[in-house]
């Protein structure tokens, strides 16, 4: 799914409470944490492209990004250090980082980035379906 879908979905879940824009930013945080710096680095350098990547001209780093930040393990880390450490509101904003994962596990193929949701107990990943399918569209 596209990173302003999963922004979108997850304000409308958990955007309550007049904190829309805290969960529509959990939504995207975990492709922002992935491909932010990928991209930024691209974009200062000449080098963005639209469309998708060959995957073979995306660095390492960014497949091990990816791994943490679409892992359910992060994602419940974070919840636990944002409502204990923070606030419970907060938190409950915050439950759209992991629907991020959840949406993202039946709507990638093995063939570009399958979500990691297991790591780093398990490097098992669901073959979707990709969301960039015209039949899923």
């Amino acid at each position: 799914m596209d990173i302003l879908a999963h922004g979108l979905w997850g304000g409308v879940a958990f955007g309550w409470k007049k904190k829309y824009g805290w969960a529509f930013s959990f939504g995207v945080l975990p492709d922002l944490l992935a491909f932010g710096p990928f991209f930024i680095y691209r974009l200062f350098a000449g080098t963005t492209t639209f469309g998708k990547p060959e995957l073979s001209a995306i660095p390492p780093a960014v497949f091990t990004a990816y791994n943490f930040s679409h892992s359910l393990f992060t994602a419940i880390a974070i919840l636990l250090v944002i409502r204990f450490l923070i606030s419970k509101e907060l938190a409950a904003a915050a439950l759209a980082y992991p629907l991020h994962i959840l949406l993202d596990i039946p709507t990638h193929d093995k063939t570009f980035f399958p979500t990691p949701f297991l790591f780093p107990v398990s490097d098992y990943r669901v073959d979707g379906f990709s969301w960039g399918n015209a039949y899923f569209m």
